[in-house]
């Protein structure tokens, strides 16, 4: 899938990663463990055998680097699994875990400061609620999950059209109390 490098996907990016962190990976983390601990063994084994590579090609006595290769390896490759990783969820996720996610993103989406829902969009304070249409239109095209390319993406675009309907909803609601410009820009 070809990244999209507009500035509404880096906003979806540190939301969504926001979600994951604070939200989603603490539910995950037992049903995650085994993942975790297949990671950390197979990162341990290639951070020790470039450590040992190392240590030969520097001969190095008592192999130190090996050793610290070893641990930062296996360190960073049980991380690795709590970071947020749309193929981690587009391949391995069931679908229990897939509505979680989304039943997440969608709470959280939902209580976003006006702001940060306004720059998913691409969009800043003063945006008026036709030019928000457009960006919903245009987002909506882009993530709904019917249009989906891959059906094995199909997870990821309905948890990002969530994300986007809920932010969409919650301005929506802005704009009719007043607390954003209307359509004339006032």
């Amino acid at each position: 899938m070809a990244k999209q490098s507009t500035p509404d996907s880096q906003a979806l990016r540190r939301f969504l990663r926001r979600v994951w962190c604070e939200d989603v990976a603490p539910l995950l983390r037992d049903k995650r463990a085994a993942q975790r601990r297949k990671s950390a063994r197979v990162s341990g084994k290639v951070a020790a055998t470039t450590g040992l590579f190392v240590d030969g090609l520097f001969g190095l006595k008592g192999k130190p680097f090996t050793r610290f290769m070893t641990v930062v390896g296996a360190s960073l490759g049980a991380m690795l699994p709590d970071v947020w990783d749309w193929r981690w969820f587009r391949e391995s996720a069931d679908r229990e875990q897939q509505r979680v996610v989304a039943e997440k993103v969608a709470q959280r989406a939902r209580k976003l400061p006006e702001v940060e829902a306004l720059e998913l969009f691409g969009l800043g304070r003063t945006a008026t609620r036709d030019q928000l249409k457009h960006a919903w239109r245009s987002v909506s095209q882009r993530w709904h999950p019917d249009k989906v390319p891959d059906q094995r993406q199909r997870a990821e675009y309905h948890v990002r059209f969530v994300a986007y309907q809920a932010a969409y909803e919650l301005l929506c609601r802005a704009y009719d109390e007043g607390r954003l410009p209307s359509a004339d820009g006032g």
